[in-house]
């Protein structure tokens, strides 16, 4: 961990299907590495044509993590929505999430379910049973495989299902917390939450990560979202989990992260000077 930051940083990108011999991305993973992330999510096309071990080996050559796989790339690939209407594209959507879930071979490397969730916004009362029944059908499927599935709440203009981190929690309720969690991110939840605070408080049991993301959508500096606001809120309801950078680029990824990096760590230092502000040690 970061020492002037006091949760591990990850950054949302895509591997590359050449990536042990692709130089650009192993440029890339240098710079994030002395940017000062501790690791990354990573979308890939086809994670079933990928090893694992060797994603895991090419970041640790560069002082990184796997954090989490971020399925929102394949599944806009291969059109898979786990809220589908139509019942055979719903369980084609839960066989690939199957694969999904027994990709990973450590269990603090969850699978986020975004875009996974579905789009279709016709019949959100249809959706939302469908993500229910798929959910009945990945919750032993994540305990088994001991992958973390993580249900994010986005907002209302992207997906029919799950829009409040409330709402993501009781989707998932029933299921083991350990397997079956949730995923807060700042930019749905400047949209969703009347109270950004009391809803991360509500639900800290259920999530051991946190995409920052302006409100704009771009990495946390390029935007006007209080991230001061939400790390003092973290640190009082005693969160003790990751923070995943996600968003849209001004210039390119490492010069962005970057800058991501230093703003939080400027914010984290501003905190610690001020007694108003500063949270509990």
């Amino acid at each position: 961990m970061d020492p002037e930051f006091p949760y591990p940083l990850a950054f949302q990108t895509t591997l590359p299907d050449d990536f042990k011999e692709n130089r650009d991305f192993r440029s890339r993973l240098s710079g994030f590495s002395r940017a000062g992330l501790w690791g990354l999510e990573l979308n890939i096309s086809a994670p079933e044509r990928v090893q694992f071990s060797r994603v895991e080996q090419t970041l640790r050559e560069h002082g990184l993590e796997l954090s989490m796989f971020a399925s929102g790339l394949t599944a806009k690939l291969s059109d898979l929505s786990l809220s589908a209407t139509e019942e055979p594209a719903r369980r084609r959507a839960v066989e690939a999430c199957r694969r999904f879930l027994a990709w990973p071979e450590r269990d603090d490397v969850g699978v986020i379910a975004g875009f996974l969730k579905g789009i279709d916004r016709s019949d959100p009362t249809r959706a939302r049973d469908q993500l229910r029944r798929s959910l009945d059908e990945l919750a032993p499927v994540a305990e088994r495989e001991q992958t973390p599935f993580i249900l994010e709440a986005t907002n209302r203009h992207e997906t029919p299902v799950a829009h409040s981190i409330r709402d993501a929690r009781d989707l998932v309720a029933p299921y083991p917390a350990k397997w079956m969690r949730i995923l807060p991110d700042t930019f749905h939840m400047n949209i969703e939450e009347a109270d950004l605070a009391k809803a991360l408080k509500d639900c800290v049991e259920r999530f051991s990560s946190v995409h920052f993301s302006e409100n704009n959508r771009c990495l946390p500096g390029f935007g006007d979202f209080d991230f001061a606001r939400i790390l003092c809120s973290l640190c009082r309801i005693g969160y003790s989990g990751r923070i995943g950078l996600e968003g849209n680029l001004c210039e390119d990824e490492v010069t962005d992260v970057g800058r991501a990096v230093e703003y939080l760590r400027s914010i984290w230092a501003d905190i610690q000077d001020s007694p108003e502000s500063s949270p509990p040690r």
